[in-house]
């Protein structure tokens, strides 16, 4: 059974293979231009902010950073893929063309045949992701110390462990779908719509509410960084967080001593000379325009005048919960890869000749 079933897979692991070796030489051939580069706008950026001039080296770095978003889209798809493409099909292919009898009415029993399949194929779809992600964290690095944000969505999926949590759902959500569905191409859809579907819903509502955030009070001045209009909105004063690197900031809020926020008639009384500046446009949005010499000091003056009542207050993940995350995340799905197993075993189990 086993060389039976490395037999079929032996396709898919030349392809896997050749993929990873020709990922590899790439990276391994740009990583030094790729560390001199940020070596580079380190310096740089330093020089800049010394003389408040980081126009165009923000936009050197910026238009990298978005290269690197793309092919960080490599390892968001490539557990759903490897779950549609090696999982789904182990299963429903055999039951669609029926040579499934042929194993289960020979010595092999239906255990073993799932259990060699699930064991070869699963673990090298684990392999396979593992791997990748392996070589992007290490290719990667350089952008990660300057960005100083692990947490943030397009980097906390695609680094360290938890896309191998990834992978083991992914695979065992294609084999549970080809059981049930019993039809690859089905399955395949299933299997693709239901991990993007997943994924989602546990970026956005369950991996905030793993670990209660912590809460930090701060000065006003240390939160407030400019007075303006969002969304067409009256003007109000703008506040986030600075002093937490690496650390997942969920909310930065002007509040009182109960609480309340500061709403934005309060900052325009307490305001008046910078709430001047903005004017309403033909189309009905408010826009700022240039604000005379002396808006810094009289925005330094507002906030000494509110700082009285209103203090900054900053909700966030510290940055040494990062290994925490990585490891809850990626053992809550492996637990879940680990039950649609159990289910496939009773499927098979169940299922008549």
């Amino acid at each position: 059974m086993i060389r039976l079933t490395l037999r079929q897979f032996r396709t898919q692991a030349a392809a896997a293979f050749a993929l990873l070796l020709l990922v590899a030489i790439l990276l391994i051939s740009t990583r030094p231009h790729l560390a001199h580069i940020y070596g580079v706008y380190a310096k740089a950026q330093a020089a800049c902010v010394a003389s408040d001039d980081c126009g165009h080296t923000n936009i050197v770095i910026g238009q990298l950073d978005r290269l690197l978003e793309h092919l960080d889209l490599v390892l968001v798809a490539l557990p759903a893929l490897l779950g549609a493409f090696w999982g789904a099909p182990l299963i429903s292919r055999e039951l669609e063309n029926g040579t499934h009898r042929l194993a289960w009415t020979q010595s092999v029993t239906r255990t073993r045949w799932l259990t060699v399949k699930l064991a070869i194929v699963g673990v090298a779809s684990v392999v396979t992701t593992g791997l990748m992600s392996l070589m992007f964290t290490w290719w990667s690095s350089p952008s990660d110390r300057t960005s100083m944000n692990r947490f943030d969505v397009a980097l906390f999926g695609q680094r360290n462990v938890a896309p191998l949590g990834y992978a083991a759902f992914g695979f065992a959500l294609g084999v549970t779908a080809g059981a049930l569905i019993r039809r690859t191409l089905p399955a395949m859809a299933a299997t693709l719509g239901g991990f993007l579907g997943v994924r989602l819903a546990f970026t956005y509502l369950v991996r905030p509410h793993l670990i209660a955030p912590k809460h930090l009070t701060t000065t006003l001045a240390a939160v407030a960084r400019g007075f303006g209009s969002s969304n067409g909105g009256p003007p109000t004063i703008f506040a986030s967080a600075s002093g937490l690197p690496n650390a997942w900031i969920y909310s930065t809020r002007i509040v009182d001593a109960s609480g309340h926020g500061l709403t934005s008639e309060v900052a325009v009384n307490a305001c008046p000379s910078l709430a001047t500046p903005f004017t309403r446009s033909g189309s009905g949005s408010v826009r700022a325009v240039p604000a005379p010499a002396d808006a810094r000091d009289a925005f330094q003056s507002c906030i000494t005048n509110l700082s009285s009542t209103y203090h900054g207050l900053v909700t966030y993940q510290p940055a040494d919960r990062y290994w925490i995350f990585q490891i809850y995340e990626t053992a809550i799905f492996l637990a879940t890869a680990a039950l649609l197993s159990g289910l496939c075993f009773y499927l098979i189990r169940r299922r008549a000749t």
